[in-house]
């Protein structure tokens, strides 16, 4: 089948420069833009001044767009970019498309010649003998003079890329074929690109250099996001994005099939795509709405796709198959479960994987159930929760306090609105650990934030995202357009999300009481990383009772949890992967000898077959001889959440014993004999 597929698509021409369309913007283009730029001016959170800095964040933006590793454009062309920022200034007060056009246009041809660049190196042969390298990440590092240090860069891109073919057990014969096979596609979907594609791209580029989460929708991407909304797309399940050539995983959505898998994570890379009749497509070049037409698809039908994932020694390539499916409810609902901690303590874990309707309601029940097994805790795991409905986060929240505020909420116009529980009713009024990463998001930090600030809970894990924003999605067409042409939509920031301390979760976060190790970068993640993000500020506290001094335990907690931590290899295997990762990180710069990259790969797979086997053998697993021969569908133990099982016993441990404590000195003082007066 995948031979009938190659024969079909060899049938097709390779395009020429020749055959890259000149883009121009149309009536609907001058709609849209007219619009969407009224709003993002008159009704966004942020006061917006076109003047030449916002210009400059608007091209920045834009680059980031079609050169994100600064690898089509010279120096002296992006000078050149910079110098027309008047007309670029034409295009955000007026909608004169004409430049924003005429750049997307050199990009479009410059990466068409990168391409044709690419195939004439791989047909002409890759030395890969030589002493050269190549960096990691080129987004913070200078563009190149000219058009030959250009080719330079792109030959050593095409050697990379060769080298990890290689490395993934290709022959030479088969990663030629492959690569040729990859850019002739590539070529062939540039040549289809549409006015919509070029307009999509600048104005995108307006709404993020206001913040990152202001975005215009084209009228497929709107329809994509809607889907998203109302989780009833039929497909794997992932938020995708498009960074130069690659389709890369943003998010991965709860209960869908992309998470039951356990095998995918953000940044993964997306290359290639097979479908249940042996149909494959490489991906690499692709535009994003292609791509996710490709990766969609009907309800029970199986899909198959080639992932890249990480850099230098420890890249690799894999496959995935996933049976498309509708985002079911009952598969990221809160789940509870009993766990029992090292010294023997029964205590509950919540799993809450996203704010959905109803969740409130499904803690309440899974609360009751785990009351019913007599634990002496409970643990909220908001891990890699990245958020959802306000209203949730509110009641659920209101499950453990009685009422009172939760989060405030100010406007663009200064207004700030509480937002409360209302229900006096405690579910819950137990020990309390509440378990947060950087992948915890926007309600997830609402939650934490308000437990924290009341003394109710005991945070645990890493400091959260920091998205503390609101956004509102508009369409851009109206009631009265008496026309069939469609038109796209966009996404805004209307306010800010406040503690009821008056600190914003935006930008810092929720920094834990109890700070654990940390299994993501956080200068890769989070909104810090993003440009344009709003910044963090304060308003007015709101009076609000506390329910105790959670910091008091903090010290000793802190100690018994390093000395469980000691006991663990798994944390010492979680700091040595993070300090490799950040030594790669740091150097920047990979071999692109495949003797020395074989060696490279050599030594991280015995290391990581090393580390497997630990953790195999404290879950009391037989020894593995080659990684090949680990389960694609094995889990290892969370060691997160038993040390966090472990934390929670010592809290309600020290929290009963000062209780106690205090009872005790309630009761003398209650009932001890009035002191005798001293006579003289």
């Amino acid at each position: 089948m995948a031979v009938a597929s190659v024969q079909v698509n060899a049938q097709l021409e390779v395009p020429t420069e020749a055959n890259v369309p000149v883009l121009a913007g149309g009536p609907v283009q001058m709609t849209s833009c007219t619009r969407s730029q009224n709003t993002f001016s008159r009704a966004h959170y942020k006061i917006v001044d076109i003047d030449n800095d916002f210009a400059d964040k608007v091209i920045k933006q834009f680059l980031g767009y079609v050169d994100y590793n600064h690898s089509i454009f010279t120096q002296g062309e992006i000078d050149d970019i910079y110098n027309n920022r008047e007309r670029i200034l034409r295009a955000l007060n007026y909608c004169d498309l004409s430049y924003p056009y005429e750049l997307y246009n050199a990009a479009l041809r410059k990466r068409f010649n990168k391409y044709s660049y690419f195939i004439s190196a791989v047909k002409e042969g890759i030395d890969t003998s030589g002493s050269r390298t190549i960096s990691l990440d080129r987004r913070k590092t200078p563009y190149v003079e000219d058009e030959n240090a250009l080719k330079a860069l792109w030959h050593d891109e095409i050697t990379n890329e060769y080298i990890n073919q290689i490395l993934n057990d290709k022959t030479p014969e088969e990663a030629t074929k492959k690569l040729v096979k990859r850019y002739e596609a590539a070529l062939k979907k540039l040549v289809q690109t549409k006015s919509e594609d070029a307009f999509s791209i600048y104005e995108n580029s307006y709404a993020t250099a206001i913040d990152p989460h202001t975005n215009y929708f084209s009228p497929q991407d709107s329809q994509n996001f809607e889907d998203d909304i109302n989780l009833s797309l039929e497909g794997i399940g992932a938020v995708l994005s498009s960074e130069d050539e690659n389709i890369s995983i943003v998010s991965i959505i709860p209960g869908s099939p992309a998470e039951a898998s356990k095998k995918l994570k953000p940044k993964d890379r997306i290359v290639g795509v097979r479908q249940e009749d042996g149909t494959y497509d490489d991906i690499v070049g692709w535009r994003l709405s292609d791509a996710v037409k490709k990766i969609k698809g009907r309800k029970g039908t199986t899909v198959t796709l080639d992932i890249e994932r990480g850099e230098g020694s420890s890249a690799k390539a894999f496959q995935v198959e996933l049976v498309r499916d509708k985002i079911k409810l009952q598969d990221r609902a809160a789940k509870g479960e009993v766990k029992t901690a090292a010294d023997g303590t029964k205590i509950g874990v919540l799993s809450v994987k996203s704010f959905y309707n109803g969740l409130t309601t499904d803690m309440d029940k899974e609360i009751s159930k785990l009351m019913l097994e007599n634990v002496k805790g409970l643990v909220i795991d908001l891990r890699n929760n990245g958020g959802g409905l306000l209203p949730e986060a509110i009641s659920s929240t209101g499950l453990f306090i009685t009422q009172g505020p939760i989060v405030q909420v100010r406007d663009a116009l200064g207004n700030v609105l509480p937002q409360m529980n209302t229900d006096d009713q405690v579910k819950y009024s137990g020990p309390l650990v509440v378990a947060i990463n950087r992948l915890s998001a926007s309600s997830s930090e609402i939650m934490a934030a308000a437990l924290k600030d009341y003394g109710r809970a005991l945070i645990i894990g890493s400091t959260t995202f920091g998205k503390g924003t609101v956004q509102r999605s508009s369409p851009l067409a109206r009631p009265y357009d008496f026309t069939d042409q469609e038109l796209g939509s966009i996404n805004y920031t209307i306010a800010k999300f406040y503690r009821i301390n008056g600190g914003s979760t935006q930008l810092k976060g929720v920094e834990p009481d109890l700070q654990m190790q940390r299994l993501v970068d956080e200068e890769e993640y989070g909104e810090k990383t993003e440009n344009n993000a709003l910044p963090w500020d304060k308003i007015e506290p709101l009076k609000y009772d506390s329910y105790g001094n959670v910091g008091m335990f903090v010290p000793e907690l802190l100690r018994l949890h390093e000395e469980h931590a000691a006991k663990n290899p798994a944390f010492k295997i979680f700091r040595d992967d993070m300090q490799r990762y950040k030594e790669v990180k740091e150097k920047n710069s990979l071999s692109l000898n495949l003797a020395e990259r074989r060696k490279k790969k050599q030594e991280q797979d015995e290391y990581t077959l090393g580390t497997t086997n630990i953790r195999l053998k404290l879950m009391g697993k037989p020894k593995i001889a080659k990684l090949k021969d680990l389960p694609d569908d094995f889990e290892f133990d969370d060691p997160i959440l038993l040390e966090s099982v472990n934390i929670a016993a010592d809290y309600a441990r020290m929290l009963s014993s000062s209780q106690s404590a205090m009872a005790s000195v309630s009761v003398l003082t209650r009932f001890a004999p009035p002191k005798l007066k001293e006579s003289n």
